[in-house]
């Protein structure tokens, strides 16, 4: 699976030595410790660790919804400070990112009329997006008519039809059944190379990151540090079936529970061919 970015490509994305701590009257929480990620543009990097151990909190900061308590975040050469104009953010909870009073198209409209997008160029952006997610005959119908699964295509549509740089995802696929869910995640693979989007896709299903990635970006518990970074080798065409029934698949769905499952004591770096700390450089 290859966006033709190349290990070439520049990076889009960078976090600099990010911390969040989050302080109250009863306690102070650390939730992120020193996070260093470089993304370059056009790669799927898939983010995995711990329940609670700080995925989502990494995301809000790179969408500019929180800030962090040290370090920066940059996009595109620019700092983060408020959600960037390029970005695009698919959460996990479609029902609620969805307006059940407006219609498929109106949802998926509604970004474009927010940066005034001119009403020929959005209309056809609009089309081109329900046509990629397969939703191009039910533009009409209302959000609350459709499947779960429906819902977090059009959701996506509203995403793509924006034209994002960068598109951040927050565990989007886990509230539907496993068949959609696979179904989804081959769209996702679809879009992306149609696109050449950059994506940061925040999960918990490890499998779903081997499958999805180029590259693997393992947190540890909270406060959540990165622990290995794996390059994923599989083919770049994948399906379902015979990608996941890969020996190369199995193997590195192993690396990946290995690192999660790795006590905070070892945390170091690992010295594996498959396994890479791996620096990028603008």
């Amino acid at each position: 699976m290859t966006s033709g970015s190349g290990d070439g490509g520049s990076v889009l994305l960078r976090v600099d030595g990010v911390g969040k701590t989050y302080v109250s009257r009863e306690r102070t929480v650390q939730a992120l410790a020193g996070i260093d990620l470089a993304v370059r543009d056009g790669e799927f990097v898939s983010v995995v660790g711990p329940s609670g151990g700080g995925k989502t909190t990494l995301l809000k900061i790179v969408a500019g919804l929180l800030p962090a308590t040290a370090g920066e975040v940059v996009l595109g050469g620019r700092r983060v400070t408020e959600p960037p104009a390029e970005l695009g953010i698919v959460f996990q909870e479609y029902g609620r990112s969805l307006f059940a009073w407006k219609t498929v198209r109106e949802n998926v409209e509604l970004p474009l009329r927010q940066r005034r997008t001119p009403k020929a160029e959005r209309r056809a952006l609009v089309d081109e997006a329900l046509e990629a997610v397969g939703l191009d005959g039910v533009g009409t119908a209302y959000p609350w008519q459709l499947s779960g699964g429906m819902q977090q295509r059009v959701a996506i549509a509203r995403a793509i039809a924006y034209r994002p740089r960068l598109l951040l995802m927050d565990e989007p696929f886990s509230a539907v059944d496993a068949q959609t869910r696979g179904d989804l995640e081959d769209l996702l693979a679809r879009l992306w190379r149609r696109y050449a989007i950059t994506v940061l896709f925040i999960t918990h299903d490890i499998d779903e990151a081997v499958y999805l990635s180029e590259r693997v970006v393992v947190l540890g518990s909270a406060p959540a540090a990165v622990r290995a970074e794996i390059a994923v080798d599989l083919p770049a065409e994948r399906d379902q079936l015979s990608t996941r029934s890969d020996p190369r698949f199995a193997e590195l769905r192993a690396q990946v529970y290995a690192q999660i499952r790795r006590p905070p004591a070892d945390a170091g770096p690992v010295a594996s061919a498959s396994i890479r700390q791996e620096t990028v450089t603008t």
